[in-house]
């Protein structure tokens, strides 16, 4: 069968090659009424016969391209089809395949994840009668890993990384900052600070006292709740927090209510951060070699400055708490002084704070023990001598 039907060869090579048979091989039938052109013109008919039998049968062709009935039919049982119907019947045919086989897929991955995960944290909750969902930590569902001893999700992209760290504990690395936190997965909680929107991450012990505070942006967000296996987790709202920045850096601190002058969290949230705490390290190792004579001191007393809790002299280094003041002299030694009180407390440090805003003010120098003492006794307080 011809790929060509004598109609579509007779418009690709013109009224010449219609006249002599055609180049497709034998015509299509086309009714009682109509008959092959050649068979006429081999017949003794006058010229206008011929004609009009040529212009009828040139009209039947035109007719048939009108109705685009000249493609090649493919019989196919009491019926036939096109090519071009035949291939829109194959392609229907083919998506119904794929959809069919695509469904066949997702069930058997339905089966699989049943199979191979046959315990539930509503299970755990229906079998043990505990309830997952009023546990305090962002590791509601801990019990759940403890029992089928599955892994955590662990989580990566271009901004973070959390993974596992062993011993009930995971590690979050800034890739921004570059800073690496390590929490336990049931000892640390989502909470909201109402006056800024900020959510943090935070320790769950009194105050957050030990270990790392970070401000968590959705992205993080969604990472965690990857990791611990549920679609959100629960975030509760801040409380017992005040924010601080400190001057020099402009690093941002957090102190728990009524740890003023003992403790503070400082806050990197940017890489401009990380940078200005590095140059405060190296600028307490370049001024006081004699007193700063490691890295691991250089980033104390930095860190310590940020807290407001260090202040640094021309010649030496103030240090100022909730339970005394001191100063350690770069130079001379027998310049040293110290004064401790007898318990810590914020009003100790508060007014200590005070003073040395007052001799600052006043003109006076800090590093003079004498201008301390008068102060002292103004306010009743004894100086250890």
């Amino acid at each position: 069968m011809s790929g060509i039907s004598n109609t579509q060869t007779y418009l690709r090579t013109g009224r010449d090659d219609f006249f002599h048979g055609g180049r497709s091989g034998r015509s299509r039938k086309e009714g009682e009424n109509s008959k092959s052109i050649r068979d006429f013109l081999g017949k003794e008919e006058d010229a206008d016969d011929k004609m009009d039998i040529i212009r009828k049968r040139k009209e039947e062709i035109v007719d048939k391209v009108r109705r685009g009935e000249t493609e090649t039919s493919i019989p196919i049982g009491a019926g036939s089809y096109t090519m071009k119907q035949w291939n829109k019947m194959m392609r229907g045919l083919d998506k119904a395949i794929d959809d069919m086989q695509e469904r066949i897929r997702k069930d058997e991955e339905k089966a699989r994840e049943k199979r191979n995960d046959p315990v539930t944290a509503d299970m755990l909750e229906e079998l043990l009668g505990v309830n997952v969902k009023k546990e305090k930590s962002i590791a509601k569902g801990d019990l759940y890993y403890q029992i089928t001893g599955k892994e955590r999700f662990g989580q990566d992209n271009s901004l973070y990384s959390v993974q596992n760290n062993g011993d009930g504990q995971f590690l979050i690395t800034d890739k921004t900052t570059g800073c690496i936190y390590k929490f336990a997965e049931n000892g640390c909680q989502l909470q909201t600070d109402q006056g800024t929107g900020r959510t943090f991450l935070i320790p769950c012990d009194d105050f957050g006292m030990s270990g790392s505070i970070m401000v968590v942006d959705d992205t993080l967000k969604a990472m965690l709740a990857q990791y611990f296996g549920t679609d959100r987790l629960e975030e509760g709202e801040l409380t017992g927090y005040i924010f601080r920045r400190n001057e020099a850096t402009g690093i941002e601190i957090m102190i728990p209510e009524g740890m003023e002058g003992k403790m503070a969290h400082m806050l990197f949230q940017s890489k401009a951060d990380v940078e200005a705490y590095e140059q405060l390290v190296q600028t307490y190792k370049t001024q006081y070699p004699n007193l700063v004579r490691s890295d691991e001191m250089a980033a104390f007393y930095a860190s310590i400055e940020i807290e407001g809790l260090c202040h640094r002299t021309a010649t030496g280094i103030l240090y100022t708490n909730a339970q005394g003041v001191s100063y350690a002299d770069e130079n001379d030694p027998e310049k040293s002084w110290s004064f401790i009180f007898d318990e810590q407390s914020e009003e100790n440090y508060r007014m200590i704070m005070d003073m040395m805003e007052e001799i600052v003010r006043n003109g006076k120098d800090v590093r003079e023990l004498r201008e301390w003492e008068k102060r002292m006794a103004e306010k009743g307080k004894a100086v250890p001598v």
